[in-house]
This record gives C-alpha cells, structure tokens and sequence, in this order.
C-alpha cells in the first residue's frame, strides 16, 4: 500500500537550511526552559514521597485541604485532576513520613473527613517511596538511556556506516531534549511512566532512521556516480509512503489514549505524540542533512 509514488522528487536537503534554524530554535526553548522555569518536576518514583489521589464530592477549597494537610507534610504539592459541579478530584503530594509511616493513608483519610465530612472524601490511590529508592531509581534511568544510545550507536555503525549510526544518535537526543522542554514549560510531571515513553520514543525514531538509512546504503550502490544530496533525497522520496502510513495510523493509536484514557495514559501518549511527530521530522530533516555535513569529514563509503 502507497499513498505517495516512489517516483517522487521533493527536494528535502535543498530546504535543510530552514531545517537547520527549526531545530536550533526548538532546542534553544527546550533548553532556556530550564534556568526560567527551573528543573523537571520529578514524580515520587525519582524523588520519593507520598502521592495520594483523592476524591472529594463536592467543590472544595485548594487552601482549605493545604491547611488540613500541613501537619503531615511542610511541602505539600496539590494538582487538580478534574473539577465538576458534583465534585473534584485531586494528586497530593507529600515528602516521605519517616518512620511513622504504618497506616498514613488512614491518617490522611481521617483528617480530611473530620474537616470535609465522612461522605464527601474518597481515597483513591497511594504510592510511597523511599527517598534512597527514588534516588536509585533516578540514576538507573540516566544510566538506562545512555546505555541505550551507546548500543544503538554501535549497532548503527557496524549495520552502516559511523556517520550514519552518528547521525541517528544526534536525531534521538534532539527529539528527547524537545520532549524534556516540553515537560519543563508545562510543569507536567515526569514519572517512570513517561520515561517508558521516551524509551518508546528512542526505538522509534532508530526504527524509522534505520529504514532511511537502509536505502540509503542501497542507494549509494545503484547511485554510485550520483552526488550525495541527490542519493539522500532519493531515499527520502522512496521511503516517504512508508513514514507517512506507519507514523500516521501509530498516532492514531496514541489519540485515542489522549482521548480515552486517564490522566496516567494522557501523559504517556502525550510524550509519545511528541516523540513521534519530531521524530519523524528528525529522520527527514536531521538525520539526512547532518550525514550530507558529516561526509565532508567523514566520506560515506559506497
């Protein structure tokens, strides 16, 4: 199945350099996000802490549950969930209780039916974790993707050529410092879940390159006496159908988990639709210019 001709003749490369000032604006954002808006804010699977999700059935003051709550926890991190008419639902953060840690979603429970009443207040979720656990889990997941990217590169490079398996490895961290940014501006909170979707994400974006980069080296076969960019853009052009149908029916997988799913979900195909989108975009406007630039210090062999 095609839905654009093998044929084609859109000349990509020849538009690199509008390629080239998206992608250096985009990482510019991602990365001022940080000393403006500060770090990621870390879910309790890499900080620890307490998160209880609770359902209060009716409307309720933000402040009312801090002053209740503050005795449990001197950082108190209140998220709305949803908010209607019948009654509002919210994540509440709290650091680690310690060693009086036995029964503390009772205790919790207890406090907010004494200032909300009995049948207005329902526990819904608690997670605990240990700060050590949350630390350890933290360095197994930096540690998780550089070992990813590592392999990857190897893999690339010994499938390939180095300058390929480079370029791909380049594509990836592009597309993860846009969705780390994306997470800072937004205050969206970033979780074990949400790393699986950038792991998700960087099997993705290899998939795809990797399909670029095999006609490419095909190419460079059949096109031995062509230049370069034209080989590039000729791979691009062939493999173009393929991207479009497998990008587009994955997306709408991950709509109807931004459409169907829970706050949990949302966020995990939030990341995915990100990931997915530059990705694709990063196989055709990264990937490719950047193997053109490297060749110059790098040739390609054919």
């Amino acid at each position: 199945m095609e839905i654009i001709p093998p044929n084609t003749k859109i000349d990509f490369l020849g538009n690199r350099r509008y390629a080239y000032i998206f992608s250096a604006l985009l990482i510019v954002v991602s990365i001022a996000s940080m000393p403006i808006m500060g770090k990621v804010q870390l879910g309790i699977d890499f900080t620890g802490g307490v998160m209880v999700q609770v359902m209060f059935k009716k409307q309720v003051a933000v402040e009312d549950i801090r002053d209740t709550l503050s005795p449990f926890s001197r950082s108190l991190v209140i998220q709305k969930l949803s908010g209607e008419a019948d009654g509002e639902e919210y994540i509440l953060r709290m650091e680690e209780p310690g060693e009086d840690s036995e029964n503390f979603a009772q205790r919790v429970e207890q406090a907010l039916v004494e200032k909300f009443g009995k049948d207005e207040v329902e526990i819904r979720g608690l997670e605990m974790v240990g700060p050590k656990v949350g630390h350890d889990l933290r360095r197994a997941a930096i540690w998780a993707t550089i070992v990813a990217l590592a392999f990857l590169l190897i893999y690339m490079a010994f499938r390939f050529t180095f300058v390929m398996g480079l370029a791909s490895i380049v594509c990836v961290v592009h597309d993860l410092i846009i969705i780390y940014g994306f997470f800072v501006w937004t205050g969206k909170e970033f979780n074990l879940t949400i790393l699986a979707a950038l792991l998700t994400v960087v099997g993705y974006d290899i998939n795809d390159t990797i399909v670029l980069c095999d006609r490419i080296r095909e190419n460079l076969k059949s096109m031995r006496k062509k230049p370069l960019v034209e080989v590039l853009n000729a791979s691009i052009n062939q493999t173009l159908s393929r991207t479009v149908l497998t990008s587009g029916f994955t997306l709408l997988v991950v709509v109807a988990l931004l459409v169907f799913g829970t706050t949990v979900l949302r966020d995990f195909g939030l990341a995915l639709m990100i990931g997915m989108i530059f990705g694709t975009y990063s196989s055709i406007f990264v990937a490719a210019p950047l193997v053109l630039v490297l060749d110059k210090i790098l040739p390609v062999r054919r």
